[in-house]
C-alpha cells in the first residue's frame, strides 16, 4: 500500500521552507508562458522499473507503475527543464516524490511552485517567495499566465474561464502536472491572484511552431524562413542523441507526416551572428530525438509523423534568422512499424488504482479523465457527463446518476436502465446480473443505500479513499496542497476515488 499511502499523508510541519535562487523578473510574453505550461502538462514520458526506486534513498518507492504517461510527475522541491527531466528518467532517477520522502537529489519532476517558476522563467521560487517577483491583482483582472497563490500552501497558473465562469488552470498537483478544468473557484478559495512582474502583453494567441501547434510541412521540396528571436517556444533544450550539446535557445517546431518510407533531408542556413541547429524527433520527449546536425542531415523515415526542429544553440544570444529546407525521396517500399508511439496510462475507461488493486495507474485529467470509479473487483477512469453523447469512450456504456444528481460515464455492467440510450448501443446498457442490490460491489450497497458520508469504510470493507479514508496530500516546500472528495454523495456501489486535482478542502 506504500504507493497510495505515501501520496495520502497529511502535510507535515516543515522545519525549513526550502527557497530557491531568486533573480530579477525578466520579460516574457503571455504566449511564451502558456506554451511552457502546456509543454509540461502534455509532455510524454515512460516510467520503467529503473524509475521505481532511487539511488540516494533505499526506502524510496515511486507512486508510478511502469508505463507511458503524460505530464511531468509531481516531485517535492522539483524544478527542472524538460530536457533535464528526460535525461534523468533515462539515467534511472525516481519518478516523482512526496513530502514523506524529503527533498531528494535522485528523483525527478516538478512541484507546484517549481512548475510556475519554470513557466515564468523566473528562477526557483516557492509559494513563500512568489511575492518577491509578482504583484497582487484583483481576481477579475486575471489574464492567461497570471497565477493564484497561497503562501506556504499551493500555487496554480491561470489559463482562462469556461463559459460557466469557472476557471481553468495548470498546476503540479497529485501525481503529475495537469490542466485542471474540474476544480472550480471553490478549490481556489483564499488564494491571492498575482501577476509576474516580468510578464508582457494582455492577450494570448495560438502561436505556430510550438509543441501544441507545430508548423505543418505539407509538400516537398519545402522551404521556410523565420527568426528564432520571434519564437514562442523555448522548451526543447537538448537532443538526447547528443545530450552534451546545449540547445537552450528558442526553437520553431515543424511536423511532417509520411504515407510511405524514404529518405528525409533537412538543412538550415544562418548568418555569422546566428547559430541554429536542426533536429528530428518522433515525439516531444527530447530523448526521442533521432537525428541532429549543425547544418544538415539525411535520415531514413517510415510511415508516420515526425517533428523537425530548428533550435537555437546554447542560449537566446545565438537566436536569429534562418532558412530551412526539407526534402523527401520515397524508397518505394512498404510501410513498416512506423516511429515509436506512446500508449498513455490513465485514459477514459482505463483501469485505475483503487483499494482492491492500488498498484494500477492513476486517472489523468490531461487525457480527459476526472475520477476513478471502482467496485470491489474492478475500476475504470471516468468523467462527469450530461448525456450519453459525452461517453463515446465507453462503448455500450451510459451516462447515469450515481447519486445526488451527479452524472458520470459508466461501463456497461454498471448501467441500470436498459431502455435508456447509451454510449453507442441503441438498445441501452447491460443490466447487472445481481439486479443492482448485491453486497459484493454491485450497483448499490447492501443496505440499499450508497452513502458513506464520512469517507470511511463502506459496509463491504471498501473505502472512498484507498488508504482507508485519508485524503491525499500533494505539496512542495512552501506548498501544502491537499484534496479530498467534496463529501458524501451517493456512490452507486462504485467507490468514487476522486482525482487529486479535484475539489480540495484545507485542513
Amino acid at each position: 500500500m506504500k504507493r497510495l499511502s505515501k501520496i495520502s499523508l497529511f502535510v507535515f510541519a516543515a522545519a525549513v521552507i526550502c527557497g530557491g535562487l531568486i533573480r530579477p523578473a525578466a520579460a516574457i510574453s503571455r504566449d511564451e508562458v502558456m506554451v511552457r505550461a502546456k509543454a509540461y502538462a502534455f509532455h510524454p514520458w515512460t516510467c520503467t522499473t529503473a524509475n521505481l526506486t532511487a539511488s540516494c534513498d533505499g526506502s524510496y518507492q515511486s507512486v508510478y507503475v511502469p508505463g507511458d504517461y503524460m505530464g511531468l510527475p509531481y516531485d517535492w522541491g522539483g524544478y527542472m527543464t524538460l530536457f533535464q527531466f528526460d535525461q534523468q528518467m533515462d539515467q534511472g532517477y525516481g519518478a516523482g516524490s512526496y513530502p514523506s520522502d524529503g527533498i531528494l537529489t535522485c528523483t525527478s519532476g516538478v512541484d507546484c511552485s517549481g512548475f510556475v517558476s519554470k513557466c515564468w522563467d523566473a528562477g526557483h521560487n516557492t509559494t513563500d517567495s512568489m511575492d518577491t517577483i509578482s504583484s497582487q491583482i484583483a481576481q477579475a483582472s486575471l489574464l492567461p499566465g497570471d497565477a493564484l497563490n497561497t503562501s506556504g500552501y499551493h500555487v496554480v497558473l491561470f489559463s482562462h474561464l469556461l463559459s460557466s465562469g469557472e476557471p481553468v488552470y495548470y498546476e503540479a498537483m497529485g501525481y503529475n502536472t495537469i490542466i485542471n478544468v474540474f476544480g472550480g473557484w471553490s478549490s481556489l478559495s483564499g488564494f491571492d491572484p498575482i501577476r509576474y512582474d516580468g510578464i508582457t502583453g494582455t492577450t494570448v494567441s495560438n502561436p505556430v511552431g510550438t509543441p501544441e501547434n507545430p508548423i505543418v510541412i505539407g509538400s516537398f521540396p519545402y522551404s521556410d524562413s523565420r527568426d528564432t528571436n520571434q519564437a514562442a517556444s523555448d522548451v526543447l533544450d537538448g537532443c538526447g542523441l547528443v545530450p552534451s550539446t546545449s540547445e537552450a535557445g528558442p526553437e520553431y517546431i515543424y511536423s511532417v507526416t509520411f504515407t510511405q518510407p524514404g529518405q528525409l533531408t533537412v538543412a538550415v542556413s544562418d548568418d555569422v551572428n546566428t547559430d541554429i541547429d536542426v533536429h528530428l524527433y518522433t515525439s516531444m520527449n527530447t530523448s526521442d530525438c533521432v537525428a541532429r546536425h549543425d547544418s544538415s542531415f539525411t535520415y531514413g523515415v517510415d510511415c508516420g509523423t515526425y517533428y523537425v526542429v530548428a533550435d537555437t544553440y546554447a542560449s537566446a544570444s545565438n537566436a536569429g534568422a534562418y532558412q530551412l529546407t526539407v526534402d523527401f525521396t520515397p524508397s518505394g517500399g512498404s510501410c513498416g512499424a512506423g516511429p515509436p508511439t506512446y500508449d498513455f496510462e490513465g485514459e477514459l475507461g482505463d483501469p485505475c488504482g483503487y483499494s482492491g488493486n492500488p498498484n494500477l495507474p492513476f486517472c489523468n485529467p490531461n487525457l480527459g479523465s476526472e475520477i476513478c470509479l471502482s467496485s470491489s473487483n474492478t475500476s475504470f477512469c471516468s468523467k462527469a457527463c450530461q448525456s450519453f453523447a459525452d461517453c463515446g469512450a465507453f462503448p455500450g456504456g451510459c451516462c447515469e446518476d450515481i447519486g445526488s444528481n451527479e452524472f458520470y460515464c459508466l461501463e456497461s455492467p454498471f448501467c441500470t436502465n436498459p431502455t435508456e440510450p447509451d454510449a453507442g448501443v441503441p438498445d441501452g446498457g447491460v443490466n447487472p446480473s445481481d439486479g443492482g442490490t448485491s453486497t459484493d460491489g454491485g450497483i448499490v450497497g447492501p443496505d440499499g443505500s450508497t452513502v458513506w458520508p464520512d469517507g470511511g469504510p463502506a459496509p463491504d470493507g471498501s473505502t472512498v479513499w484507498p488508504d482507508g479514508g485519508q485524503p491525499p496530500v500533494d505539496d512542495d516546500p512552501g506548498c501544502n496542497c491537499r484534496s479530498t472528495s467534496s463529501g458524501g454523495g451517493p456512490l452507486v456501489g462504485l467507490v468514487l476515488v476522486l482525482l487529486f486535482a479535484l475539489r480540495r478542502r484545507r485542513r
